[in-house]
């Protein structure tokens, strides 16, 4: 049943991009098929982040000619399903899969599939060892985050961290990047840092129970912008840093209710996601990393990054 199921949604999902793509050509333009046919496997689509990857993608792969399957597990903790969906995907002819791990302990049996089948593996947003990889320099991310901090705080005041899942690597390079820089180039103090799922009302719950334990805490840097929309619920005037690019999480800098975010521009991820794997099956050579922008998000500059596309 659950292999019925992951099919049904493949072929959903191929549908629903074949759509996007014959609406694409112009009249009495000849129709070229799709040359490639690429498995997408992300995290979740219950964010403005996941839908923006989603976008970005789409308009590639009608750039490049190909054909997308996107299917996502039931949540970001559900990685049995999401194994299933992918070795699904394998047995169905794609040329190449992307894949956003929802656990990073547990890729290498879809990886070591994929390559007795000489299909490959790209990851987007989660790093798999050697595998190329796209999206943001996470480590990065978190010592721009401690950067803003270490300058709008005054000397030896305590910040913490309230991180994404302890199994996604995106994640734990945030808070190590922010953690490393604080303490290597600031007098301000470490207070904790904690570990939940990427949902909102986990962080929320996670950030009453910081302020209960840490009631000197002046700062808390959270690692995706949905978690941040929970800890802004419970923590009033306190310095708040966050990541992602989502309209709502900008909405909240603009009303002051978070001091910044890291951008994470999902479009940009999904778009360049795409032009690597296309670049690959043409034969054209690929970075291990290929990063995108990741810039800092603040009331001053927030209209421009406001996302005006349709998702």
């Amino acid at each position: 049943m659950t292999k019925f199921i992951a099919l049904f949604y493949g072929i959903l999902g191929m549908l629903l991009i074949a759509v996007i793509f014959y609406s694409m050509q112009k009249p009495g333009e000849i129709f070229s098929p799709p040359k490639y046919t690429i498995g997408v496997v992300l995290k979740a689509m219950d964010s403005e982040h996941w839908l923006s990857v989603r976008s970005g993608m789409i308009q590639a792969a009608q750039q490049n000619n190909m054909r997308l399957i996107v299917i996502t597990a039931e949540n970001e903790t559900a990685f049995a399903e999401q194994n299933k969906i992918i070795s699904d995907l394998l047995d169905n002819g794609i040329d190449a899969l992307i894949v956003s791990p929802t656990n990073i302990n547990h890729t290498q049996e879809f990886v070591d599939a994929a390559q007795e089948k000489n299909i490959p593996v790209f990851s987007i947003d989660e790093e798999i060892a050697g595998i190329a990889y796209i999206g943001s320099n996470n480590y990065a991310i978190g010592e721009k985050a401690a950067e803003f901090m270490i300058k709008n705080l005054p000397e030896g005041a305590e910040v913490s961290v309230i991180s994404g899942s302890a199994n996604q690597n995106a994640h734990i390079h945030r808070t190590l990047g922010f953690v490393n820089y604080i303490e290597k180039n600031s007098s301000l103090k470490i207070g904790k840092t904690m570990a939940a799922e990427t949902q909102y009302r986990q962080a929320m719950t996670q950030a009453e129970k910081l302020l209960r334990e840490r009631p000197n805490t002046q700062g808390i840097f959270v690692t995706s912008a949905i978690m941040t929309l929970g800890v802004i619920e419970v923590a009033d005037n306190l310095m708040i840093v966050g990541v992602d690019t989502q309209n709502d999480a900008i909405m909240a800098i603009k009303n002051g209710k978070i001091n910044a975010l890291i951008s994470q521009d999902g479009h940009e991820s999904g778009k360049l996601a795409i032009e690597v794997v296309a670049a690959h099956l043409n034969n054209q050579p690929i970075e291990r990393y290929n990063f995108i922008r990741n810039e800092l998000i603040t009331a001053e500059n927030a209209e421009e990054f406001l996302l005006q596309e349709d998702f």
